[in-house]
Parts: C-alpha cells; structure tokens; sequence
C-alpha cells in the first residue's frame, strides 16, 4: 500500500525532559536537555554564560555557607562562611567588603558550614545562627541584696503604742492622749518613725537605720539576716512590716528606698500572684514609685555567644560580625516569666515574621516581642500583653521535630520530616491568638531548605536513589493546602539528596544542587497563566567535572554561584533574563569564566609581536574536554582585530598568548549545549478531550524544519539506528540575507530544514552548540511517509 505523505508540527521545545515513554509525552518534551534554557519568551535556546566575579580563596576551601543581602537595587551582597571565617563580596563589583570582629568569631566554628548555618537578613541586620550550638542561659544572676526591711508608720493616733522587735530586742514609742493641742506634732507619722530609729538605736546595737517619710529602712552592718516584728495599740492596723513579701500592693508605703525590692504574694482577690517590685526614684530625690522587678539571684539573661550572631552594615559601608546584646529579663521569676523553650536546645531555623524575630527549636516556635527583635522575655509578670513573646509548641501524634519555618500567604509555613504546619489566620498575631495547625502530611527531604516563589513554596523530598520536588499552594477555591509533584514525569532525572534551592519569582526558575552530581544545577522553569500552568520543565546545567557548585543564589534574574576549584573558590554570575547582552555585541557571549582585558594581565611584545593574556583564575586546560576549552573573542574598541573575531592562542603556563597586538577581548570557557527530540509519533484528538499516539502504521520520516531566531550557530546531528552520525550546520550565514555582512558576526532567523530519512522510533537527533554564538529554538515541523494497512475511522 502506497504511504501517504504527512507533516506536523511542534509548536515549541519549551517544556523541558520526560522520563515517561515518548508515546504518552507532549510533543514540546524531549529527551535530554543540557546547557539549554527553555523560555516562553525566547523559545529553546543556549543557557547564558557565567562571569568571573571575584575569587574568595587561593586554596580549595571546605564546605561553605551562601547566603544572599539584597538590600536595596544598588547594594547586593553574598555572605560566605567557612572555614572559621566570615567574608562578604558585592555582587555587583565583586570586591571583598571590610569586616570587623570585635567578637564571636569563635560562633562560626562549624564541621560542615553549609548545613550548620542559617541566616536571615531585617534591613541592615543578618542574623546568623549555628545549628550545632546548644543556646544556654547566661551565668549572670539577677542582683541579690542583703537582708533588709522597711517599717511603714500607716498611720498616727492618740495614745498608741508602736512596737519594734527586731532580733530579740524592743523598742517601743507611746504617743500622748491629745489632751492638749500640742500633742498634734507627737502624732505625726514621720515623727513617730524618728522616735522609733531614736528608741531603737540604743536596744539593737549594729544596724542602719534610715528613714524616708515615715518609712523606716532597717539592715545589719554585716550584711546577715535578722528576725524582726512590730506591733501597736491598734489592732497592728497602725504600722506594716515589709521584708521579703507582703500580701497585696496596698501593703506598700508611698515612700521607699531605692533599689528595695519584695515579692507581692497575692490573694484570692487577685487574678495574679507572686510578683515582683522595686522602689524606684529619682536621681537624687527622695520620691519614687513601685515598678515590677525581677526575683533576686536567678537567671535573667541568654548567653549571647551561644545565640544568634549578627552581621550589621555600618552606615559608611562596611560590615561588623559581633554578639547580640539580647534583652535581660527584668520581671517576675523562672516560672512566671520563663526562658524561652530554646534554652538548652540547638536552633533550627531564624525566621522574621508579623514584626517578629522567631526562632524554631526542636517542637516550639519562639517569637521576639513585636518590633522588639532582641527581647524573648514578658514585660510584665501580671498580664499578657499583646506585645509579649510567643512561645508555642506543635501537637501531633508523631514526633515533629521542626526545620524550616517560611513565612507564606500571610502566614508562617513550619516543616518537619513528615508533616507542615501553619499557623492559624489571625488579623493579629498575639499570645492569647496563636495556633499552630496541621496542614498536610507530605514526606520532605530538610536538606535543603524550601524556597517561597510567588504564590507557592517548593520543598524536595527523596524518592530512592533520586529527589523529588513539591509544590506547596492553596487552593483559591476551597482554600485547602496541597502539595503537587512537580516531578511527576521525571521520577529519576534530579538525584538524591538535594542541599541547596535558589528561587527567581522574576523569571519563575527554581535552580537545585545535589550532594551526588556536584558540578550540575537542576533546574525547574514554569510559567503559570492566571491559575493554568502552561509550561512545567526539567533540565540541567552542566559544568566540567574540575568544578564544584558550593552555592547558588537568586537576586532578581541574577544566578550567584560560589565554585570550587584547583585553585581556590570564585563567585560567578549569570543572567536568565531574555535579552541579556555583552558590550559590543548584539547577544549574551556564550562563555562560562567570561572576564574583560580589564580583569587580565595582559602584556605585548612588540619584538615578538605577541600579546600575553593571564586571566585571573587558573585555565586548567589539561583537565578541559576538547570542547571546553576556552576562547578568545576580540570586542568593539580594538584598533586591529574585528568584533567578534575568533582569536587562536597557544598555551604557555597560565597564559594566553596570541599573535599580533590585542587590546580589547572576552575570554572564556566553551561549554556545550545538547538537546535530544523525542520519538516522533503521530497524535489525534482523543474521545473526551486531549490527545492520544497513534500506534498503528509506519513512519518514515524524511526530513524536518527549525524555526530559530537570533542564532549564529547551531548544528543538528542525526543518528540512525546502527548507522554513522550525519551532522547539519547552521552557521549564521544566510545567502541573501542582509545580516550576512563579511567581516561581522552573523547571527539571524529563518528556518532550518534537514534530511533525517529514517524510521521514526530509529533515529536519535540531537541539536548541539558549542561555539560562544546564540542559538534559538521556536517551532519544529518534521515530514514523513506514512504506511497504515486499515483505515481508522
């Protein structure tokens, strides 16, 4: 039977590998995706180059700790920990920013930093916490002062007897009947407690007596305790007694001495008890009042060099790492205003949330009092004020010891092995308000910790010997939390134990490091159309097996990445947004290690007439894959070579050297882009909606169609089963066309049409750059002769 001759379209390459078998995959999914990006905006094309930014250390370092300050459009700037050392680099002009430790170095002493620290950034503050330090409260006590009491004259009257007792000895004051009106004066309150230190002094040899008002302060010279009791004629109605506690407030004189401190014991008519107060006044008066205090000889302070550390910009622009001075607790006692669940407990993760610093530790989240970030301590002992930290532990039947806390959709999204809770929704946010509730019980990998991106937090988990990724949302409708996979098709593609996430809400990217596969970033690209999801793409970046991705970071569309290699470790850049250029050039230069003559030493012979270039790292050439090595592009400015030129170059050492006089250039290292179409089949509408394969009949295929933009160079490479390779190159040069000028880089859009003359499931076709010119990827059509006995109704 005679074929029939057919042809189709891919409408794009965007949606990124699929492990699921080709028949059952979109036709936009392939293969194998390396060093490519898929963008709704630009189609498939070549993943952007790095750039050199600065080199942290001449010798390879351990593990490090990344974490990124994005203060503002003008000051951004990474933090690396390691190796006991804390340094921090502008992104932007990659310089090293100056430091200053006037302590706690000894807080960033960590076996693995990358998994020991967490940090969080509240305008010119960073705190960073060490996960390995138990916190614990500080040896500081609460000031105990020696034995002492205060006599209160209540009141005066007539023919009263008033009575002191102290240690055995009695001294007692009667005052007149009032028969004359002289009398007055001997009644008088402030009198009889003059009369009273007067009568006392002679019977109790060894004490200070003071007086204030009416208020007698009694203490031994040799600071020891002392008995003492005190009596009158009016049914003891007439004076109080104050040493150690008193019932209720009203048991105080109005007058006192300062720094005198009692514990108000409380009665049923009261909804507290067991208070402290103080006599406060004045600087050199003798009026004051009663203001809550502390009880003596406890525990009041955190110990600031087990807790949170804290990385502050100066205002002149450099850096101070340093101790927190955290608030002191300044009422009641160890059980009515306690230290907070986290002492005696390691810190899991520092979260800032609702104007609240918090801290998670072990089952309990612990937040500071509102917009007092350095206070975990009540500021009063009577009532809760709204104010007040929050101490809140989760209840569940399993043990959920807390990992990561990520503030999300106004509310604060806390992680354990096996179950996320949330706190419940509350205009505000107080200690009589908070709940903390279930959510969802999905199994997470806290490796890594989830990154919030727009509306939803993506969070890993293992599956075997590979890693999966959730994305955590709530339902618009019903308002319900749920966690898709978004790894659904490609349950074996990103390996195990993922440590490290980095999220771009700007171009909707979510990049992910490996323990495993060190020197590849795995990357997730989707793109949502109000509440449809219309792109949902994995790939990878892949780097040479010499490099090692310590860390990646998101500041806007800019991808930070902290590298380890040979010779030290270097920040790196690299822009995902569309349109990015290089000076000079109407396109990104496709070179990772890209620096300027600017960055180099560069020196010319004019005897030999050779120009020298050291770049400032090491090449490594001999390690490099052929395909990687690096190139020499001159750029506009240069008086003899043309934009864009190819320089060669031999090697010499460290150096570069190239013949003739080259003052303007790129340099950089090659990589090379792949991307592998799947199978492709023949699809028709299914009954209920969607498409199916149609697995019925031959297809011959004979050549297909690329619809590109913007590309200099690209080749496909066309592999039948058991036969040779037969490459097809696209070289940006295009017979007629007006971008095809002799003497400039030629970089244009068009199609690309190429013999395949195969069966369709025998045949491997590949597109492949590995120059530094772009290539773009918008459509594929692809012709074929099809062979079917029957025909389908």
């Amino acid at each position: 039977m005679a074929g029939a001759l057919i042809s189709t379209t891919i409408p794009n390459l965007i949606n990124g590998v699929s492990q699921q078998p080709y028949a059952l995959r979109l036709a936009s999914q392939c293969e194998l995706q390396e060093n490519a990006h898929s963008s709704v905006v630009e189609g498939l094309r070549k993943r952007p180059g790095t750039t050199h930014k600065a080199k942290i250390t001449n010798a390879p370092a351990g593990e490090l700790f990344t974490h990124t300050i994005n203060r503002d459009r003008t000051e951004q700037y990474e933090v690396i920990v390691g190796n006991q050392a804390l340094k921090v680099y502008d992104l932007k002009t990659g310089t090293e920013k100056t430091v200053a430790f006037p302590n706690g170095t000894a807080y960033l002493t960590a076996t693995d930093p990358r998994s020991a620290f967490k940090a969080v950034t509240i305008a010119d503050y960073t705190f960073l916490i060490n996960r390995t330090i138990t916190v614990e409260q500080d040896t500081t006590l609460s000031t105990s002062r020696q034995p002492e009491a205060i006599v209160w004259i209540k009141q005066g009257s007539y023919g009263t007897r008033y009575a002191i007792n102290l240690n055995g000895n009695t001294a007692e004051v009667n005052t007149p009947d009032g028969s004359v009106s002289s009398h007055i004066t001997q009644v008088q309150t402030d009198t009889i407690a003059a009369n009273l230190i007067t009568a006392i002094n002679s019977q109790a040899p060894g004490f200070t007596f003071s007086r204030n008002g009416s208020s007698i302060w009694i203490r031994k010279n040799d600071g020891g305790d002392f008995t003492i009791n005190v009596t009158d004629s009016q049914g003891d109605q007439a004076t109080k007694l104050v040493k150690r506690s008193v019932q209720r407030f009203s048991d105080l004189p109005a007058k006192g001495f300062d720094g005198f401190g009692v514990e108000i014991a409380g009665d049923q008519s009261s909804s507290f008890d067991n208070y402290y107060v103080k006599f406060q006044t004045s600087s050199g008066t003798e009026s004051g009042v009663w203001v809550e205090s502390v009880k003596g000889g406890q525990a009041i302070r955190l110990k600031a060099s087990t807790m949170a550390h804290a990385l502050v910009r100066e205002a002149n622009g450099t850096f101070t790492f340093k101790q927190v001075t955290w608030e002191d607790r300044k009422v009641g006692d160890l059980e009515s205003s306690p230290m907070p669940s986290f002492v005696g407990k390691k810190l899991n993760d520092i979260f800032f949330h609702r104007n609240r610093l918090g801290f998670v530790a072990d089952e309990n989240v612990c937040f500071s009092r509102a917009s007092d970030f350095f206070n975990f301590f009540r500021s009063s002992a009577t009532q809760v004020l709204d104010t007040d930290p929050i101490d809140a532990a989760v209840s569940h039947i399993k043990v959920s010891i807390l990992q990561h806390a990520i503030p999300f959709n106004e509310t604060l999204l806390l992680f354990s092995e096996q179950t996320q809770f949330q706190l419940g929704a509350v205009d505000l946010l107080t200690p009589e308000t908070i709940t903390i509730n279930q959510t969802t019980e999905f199994e997470c990998s806290l490796k890594a910790r989830p990154v919030g991106s727009g509306r939803n937090i993506y969070f890993t988990f293992n599956r075997g010997e590979f890693s999966g990724l959730r994305e955590y949302y709530v339902d618009g409708d019903t308002k319900t939390n749920d966690a898709n996979d978004v790894t659904s098709h490609v349950p074996a593609y990103v390996p195990k134990d993922i440590s490290k996430m980095a999220a771009s809400s700007s171009e909707d990217t979510i990049a992910m490091l490996s323990e495993t596969e060190r020197n590849t970033i795995y990357v997730y690209k989707y793109y949502w159309n109000d509440q449809e999801k219309l792109q949902s793409a994995w790939y990878k970046w892949t780097f040479p097996e010499t490099d090692t991705i310590l860390s990646v970071e998101f500041v806007e569309s800019n991808l930070y990445l902290v590298i380890r290699r040979a010779d030290g470790v270097f920040i790196e850049s690299m822009s995902v947004n569309p349109g990015t250029t290089d000076t000079g050039f109407e396109f990104g230069l496709h070179l990772d290690r890209k620096v300027t003559e600017a960055s180099c030493t560069v020196s010319y012979n004019a005897a030999t007439n050779k120009t020298t270039i050291t770049p400032p790292y090491a090449l490594e050439a001999a390690l490099l894959p052929a395909n990687g090595q690096y190139t020499i592009i001159a750029r506009d400015g240069d008086p003899i070579k043309k934009t864009g030129q190819v320089i060669p170059y031999t090697l010499s050492g460290n150096a570069l050297v190239v013949a003739g006089q080259l003052t303007n250039f790129f340099v950089g290292r090659n990589y090379v882009m792949r991307y592998r179409f799947s199978t492709f089949v023949i699809k028709e509408e299914a009954v209920g909606g969607g498409q199916m394969t149609v697995g019925e009949g031959r297809i011959q295929l004979r050549k297909a169609n690329l619809t590109y933009d913007l590309s200099g160079y690209f080749r496909v490479e066309v592999t039948p089963l058991r036969r040779d390779t037969y490459s097809y190159i696209f070289s940006g040069r295009v017979i007629g066309s007006a971008k095809n000028v002799v003497g400039e880089v030629a970089v244009d859009r068009g199609r690309f049409a190429f013999p395949i003359m195969s069966k369709n499931d025998a045949v491997t076709i590949d597109l492949i750059n590995d120059t530094f010119l772009p290539c773009a990827f918008l459509s594929a059509e692809w012709e074929a002769l099809y062979v079917i006995r029957s025909k389908r109704l």
